[in-house]
């Protein structure tokens, strides 16, 4: 070869190993600022009034089920979770799932309907042996999609996998099956079974249901840090080929298919009323810290909208605005970050059974941050 052709080659090689280095530490500059954004965010708290109903969001009332990994049956059933804010497209995401799955009757299907009278059921009768179990919530009374999830996540009876997507999500044929085998594929490569299945997946055209730009997207990595939560944002860019599932640095609540010790690894929280920023990076960093790792799949399984123009969605909740901060506190304190002086001084209602959703003790918080960074 050439030896100007190799010194090209050197230097190109530097420029990008340079480039990513320096993101990487512009992304660590990021955080660290923004952690001093929480703590202002957060000791601002000491001077706002309590709402009068915290208590209605922060309650000793809340019962639920704490699952445990004796509980997993090999029965290659997929509890798939749908939870649907006022979306005129969750019938046809159900019916979508039910009609391109290869095995329906290994199907349990649960859906959070939170609607009001005027909105479209999400009710499908072509079941095609498929489960589906209904939990429905009068809008009014909805507490954002980790309450909806949560109260999902408490119908799981054993199945051996587990599937979340949007309300307003596409298929391809035979999805179940691929991602089995795609699930496979990724824990071969990681030698081990704590792997989930997880991108911000392609768009589809709500009009035609044609998939938009491209069907495939690459691995997740932290697009930026947010200077008024300081939580991660996510992103994936398009991918035209890839020849097998690639490790991915994001967790995503739009599509995540695993095994499910990720319920009992990650559970929801019903503590965390309104929560939307934050959700993600929350699930993340407990999965992470207990060992797993995400992969995207190199197939093309399904499709979403992220555009909200055409649906109501849960913001528009007279509570949203004044709830969701003490949220946000909550996962504060679970990833270390707050004063204990700070700490001391939150409403005790809003740390209520934290120690069930705690982060795990495979790996830091500091070893999430930099692997999520680097």
């Amino acid at each position: 070869m050439n030896l100007n052709i190799i010194l090209i080659i050197i230097i190109l090689f530097f420029l990008y190993t340079f480039s990513c280095r320096t993101r990487s530490n512009i992304l660590f500059q990021e955080f660290f600022t923004n952690i001093n954004t929480i703590k202002t965010i957060s000791e601002s708290k000491k001077s706002t009034p309590i709402p009068p109903n915290l208590s209605q969001y922060f309650s000793e009332g809340i019962n639920y089920k704490i699952f445990n990994s004796n509980q997993i049956k090999s029965n290659s059933k997929i509890f798939l979770s749908v939870a649907s804010y006022r979306d005129p497209q969750c019938p046809l995401t159900v019916l979508d799932a039910i009609s391109k799955a290869s095995n329906p009757e290994n199907l349990v299907v649960v859906i959070c309907q939170q609607n009001d009278l005027s909105d479209t059921e999400c009710v499908t009768t072509k079941t095609r042996g498929a489960t589906i179990k209904y939990i429905k919530i009068p809008n009014t009374e909805a507490k954002g999609p980790c309450w909806a999830r949560f109260c999902i996540n408490q119908m799981w009876d054993g199945e051996e996998y587990y599937l979340q997507i949007d309300s307003h999500t596409r298929f391809v044929e035979s999805w179940d099956i691929k991602c089995i085998g795609e699930l496979k594929q990724a824990q071969s490569l990681k030698g081990d079974s704590l792997v989930c299945l997880t991108n911000y997946v392609s768009t589809f055209n709500i009009n035609t249901g044609e998939i938009e730009i491209n069907p495939l997207r690459g691995p997740m990595y932290v697009e930026s840090i947010d200077q008024t939560d300081g939580f991660d944002r996510y992103n994936s860019k398009y991918s035209t080929l890839m020849v097998k599932p690639q490790e991915s640095k994001g967790w995503s609540g739009c599509f995540a298919f695993g095994p499910s010790q990720m319920l009992i690894d990650a559970p929801y929280d019903p503590y965390t009323p309104f929560l939307f920023f934050g959700e993600e990076m929350d699930i993340f960093a407990r999965l992470y810290t207990r060992g797993w790792i995400m992969y995207v799949p190199h197939i093309p399984i399904c499709f979403t909208i992220f555009d909200r123009s055409y649906r109501k969605t849960f913001w528009e909740h007279p509570d949203q605005a004044t709830i969701v901060p003490w949220s946000k506190i909550r996962l504060y304190e679970r990833f270390g970050i707050l004063s204990k002086e700070f700490i001391s001084k939150i409403p005790s209602k809003v740390l209520l059974d934290k120690e069930n959703f705690t982060l795990g003790t495979v790996k830091t918080f500091d070893q999430f941050l930099e692997y999520c960074l680097q």
